[in-house]
């Protein structure tokens, strides 16, 4: 898969604009924590994204307890 890559636009705060696509067209907003050491306002940046199976099946799993306990706790 061809990597993303994303402009640093600015920092706000605790916060970092991300500008992606391929003119640019759209904004992300993450924490600026997230941002690679070194990275700021004018940085290229490339990001992968993958999908997690296992992640995935974890949180439907979850998702499905928390919905059976509270269907037990409204029942009682």
């Amino acid at each position: 898969m061809k990597p993303i890559h994303a402009f640093v636009d600015r920092i706000e705060g605790d916060k970092a604009v991300l500008l992606i696509g391929e003119n640019e067209e759209h904004s992300v907003v993450i924490p600026a924590e997230y941002l690679p050491e070194g990275a700021g306002s004018g940085s290229v940046l490339s990001i992968e994204l993958r999908y997690e199976p296992e992640l995935t099946a974890q949180a439907k799993d979850q998702v499905s307890d928390l919905i059976r306990r509270l269907r037990h706790r409204d029942a009682e």
